[in-house]
Formats: structure tokens, sequence, C-alpha cells
């Protein structure tokens, strides 16, 4: 901030040392013709020029100029940059156009406004901007000190005008007029070495941040490292204690009851002969027994469906499911559903949910896709479930724990599966069905 507020302090001191030496040129050209006509000294002054003077009344431009000109370099400072961006034209080559009216109406004798409009202009301008602003005003700046142009141009120097002055006068003008100018020269390197120490050490400041940044990623990528490995292996962990549980209720429930009709079916065997009523009762035991173990069975499936199946039916679940990852992920996912009064057993709707939804997440996450086709169609009493992706695909593909599940899924259900990674990535699943797809 004390940065800013010195350069800000410079600038101020240049506008007014400008101004102040743009106003006493001015009063030296527009006043020193009367005082060579009230002393009559005229005609002696005219025969020193070689050119004609200019009429005092266009000096004057000269100060209206500067006066405009420190209006404009405020309004610049003022506006912010979305201003500049918009209003590049006028930003940009206002300031040195009023400055070079100035300075060819004060007859090339003071160049000084150039340094101004540097100091205003090129802190904001981008790099090849600036190389070029800057070459224009190097260029411009030769030229308007080069004594070859005012006889060019035909123009009377100050220098002229300070001769018909006594010595005292003469040397305290001239004096005045230097001094200014060595002040505004000075006050443009403050400036500039001021703004090219911040524009150091922002650099500088970037690059220690740059730095920090590609630590930052380092440690980033090593944590992203374990937090997969750590998902992975909660994933195994989550995988073992579900096939652990399913273990210890098949062992409890369907183990229990086969153990049960197994037994009730031995005893028959031998109460056929010897006893028909009590083999019949015996019967109607392992009936009740294999009733409860499906009950059982079932209860320890239920436990395992999605919530959408519990709440909602299957086509409704599916687009439930569809919508809500498209507006998770943005990406665009079509859901055909080509089968009416399809009645599927709850196994059935949990393999069809499950394949769809592990399709859709590996064209997501692993895939890339930005689009998703699902289609549910009927042929021949065997369902087909298609889910095709633009993704990046793989020509090899080794089957992770989502695709193996999927096929482990379908083999329980006598179903296949195929995939293909050619053209994004295609998943075909095809499950034979128990009860017709038809009410």
């Amino acid at each position: 901030m004390r940065v800013y507020n010195m350069r800000d302090t410079i600038r101020h001191s240049m506008l007014l040392l400008n101004f102040a030496i743009v106003l006493l040129l001015s009063v030296v050209f527009v006043f020193t013709p009367s005082f060579v006509a009230r002393r009559g000294a005229g005609l002696d002054f005219l025969q020193d020029l070689d050119h004609l003077p200019a009429q005092p009344w266009s000096i004057g431009l000269a100060v209206v100029g500067i006066f405009i000109l420190i209006v404009v370099s405020i309004i610049y400072r003022e506006k912010g940059m979305e201003w500049k961006e918009q209003n590049k034209l006028a930003v940009y080559w206002l300031e040195p156009t009023l400055g070079l009216i100035i300075i060819l109406t004060l007859h090339l004798d003071y160049n000084g406004l150039l340094l101004l409009i540097v100091v205003d202009l090129i802190d904001t301008m981008k790099i090849r901007g600036r190389m070029f602003f800057l070459s224009a005003m190097i260029v411009l700046y030769l030229l308007t000190s080069l004594d070859v142009l005012r006889s060019m141009l035909g123009m009377v120097s100050v220098t002229d005008y300070f001769i018909c002055y006594d010595m005292q006068t003469r040397q305290f003008m001239q004096s005045t007029v230097g001094l200014l100018s060595a002040l505004n020269s000075i006050l443009f390197i403050g400036y500039m070495v001021l703004l090219f120490s911040q524009k150091t050490e922002e650099n500088t400041a970037i690059r220690h941040l740059n730095y920090e940044l590609e630590h930052v990623n380092d440690r980033l990528s090593v944590m992203n490292e374990q937090l997969k490995a750590y998902a992975a292996e909660s994933e195994r962990m989550a995988e073992t204690r579900e096939r652990n549980r399913l273990a210890r209720e098949i062992h409890d429930t369907l183990g229990h009851a086969l153990t049960g009709i197994t037994a009730g079916a031995d005893a028959c065997l031998q109460m056929m002969e010897v006893s028909p009523d009590m083999a019949k009762k015996q019967m109607e035991v392992i009936a009740a027994t294999a009733r409860q173990g499906m009950s059982e069975v079932r209860r320890s499936v239920k436990a395992l469906r999605p919530d959408a199946l519990e709440r909602f039916e299957l086509e409704v679940a599916l687009k439930k499911l569809c919508t809500e990852m498209q507006q998770t992920s943005h990406a665009v996912i079509d859901l055909q559903i080509e089968t009416e009064n399809l009645r599927l057993s709850p196994d059935e709707e949990d393999t069809v949910y499950r394949t769809i939804q592990e399709g859709i997440t590996n064209a997501i996450r692993h895939g890339l896709a930005t689009a998703v086709w699902i289609k549910l169609s009927c042929e021949e009493r065997r369902l087909k479930i298609t889910v095709q992706d633009n993704g990046t695909g793989c020509t090899i593909v080794n089957p992770g724990f989502g695709l193996r599940h999927m096929r482990e899924r379908l083999n329980l259900l006598n179903g296949t599966l195929k995939w293909n990674g050619d053209h994004g990535f295609r998943i075909e699943a095809v499950i034979p069905l128990r009860w017709g797809d038809e009410v």
C-alpha cells in the first residue's frame, strides 16, 4: 500500500510541475511581444528571428490543452480496468494526442509532458502494448528534442524570447524552466524505479506461491493415493463383512431349513410303507419347515434390496436413479423401457437395478462419459439390458469388482453378461424370464 501511495504522490507532483511549466512558457510566449512593443524594440526583435513568431492567441491552446490533459488523467485514474478495456482507443491515444498538441504550440521547447503520459498509461498496459507504446514515446521524445524538427516546422524557440529580457531576468527564467524540467525527469525516474521494484516483488511472490502450490499439489497427490488405497481397503472390508453376513444368514436360515427337510424326508421314506397317514403328517411338517425357511430367505434377501425398490416400482426407481445421476454428474442419461406389464421377482428386480446402476457409475467414473443410453427390452422370454456410453472406452478390459459382482448376480439368475470397449463402453446383460413378460 505504501508503494502505491508513493507512486500516486509522484504522479500528482508531476501533474503540478507540468502545469506550472506549461503555464510559465505560455506566459513567456504571450507577453513577450507586448513587452518588446512597449520598449519600442519590436523591429530589432523580429530582425533577430529566423521565422515569424506564432500569434499570441494560439499559445492559449497549450493552456487549454494542459487543463484538458489533467482532467483526462484524473478520469483515467479514477475509472476501473473494465472502463479502460472498453475505451482503449480513447484511453491510450487521447493523452498522447493532447500532449503532442501542447508541445507543438510551445514550439517544441518542452517535451516533459511525454514523461507524464508514460506514467499515466504504462502501469496498466499489457506487455505487448507496453513495448509498442514505449517505443512510440521514445521516438516522439527524440523528435521533439531535435532542433532540426523545429527548423523544418519554422518555429521560434523560447530561448529567442528570453533574449529580449535583461540578463538577470533571463537567467532566472531559464533556471526556473530548467529546474522544473529536471525535477520532472527525476520524479519520472523515481516512479519507474518504484514501478519496476513493485513488479519484481510481485513476480517473486508469484514464483514463491507457485513453488508452494507445487508442493501442495505433491502433498495432495500423496493424500489422494492414500485415500484411494483406504477406499479400496474399505471396499474390500465391506465386501468381506457382507459375505460373512450372507454366510451367516444362509447357515442360520437356509441351512437350518434344509437340515429339517432332509431329516423329515428320511423319516417319510421309512414311514411310507408302515403308516401312510403318519407319512402324510410328516410331509405336512416338512412343507411347513420349507415355507418357514423360504420366509427367512426372503427376509434376508429383502434386507439387501435397494431403498428405491422398497419404495417404488422398478420403472419408477430406474427413472429416479437416472434423474439423480444426471443432476449429480451433468451427464445426459437416456432411459428407454420397451416393456409393458413386466412382472419380475424381487431378486430379478434387484439384478436389473444394480446392473443399470453399476453401468451408469462405471460410464461416468471410469469412462468420463457425457452421455449414457440405457435400453430395456424383452424378446423370446428374455429380458435384455443394454448400457452404452460415449466415454473413453478401452480395448482391453480387466473386470473389477463392479463387473465381477454384476456377473455373479446374473449367473444366479442363469443370465449372461457381455461388454465391449471399442466405441465408448457397452454392456449387454440378458436375464431369462421366469414368469413371462406379459401378464
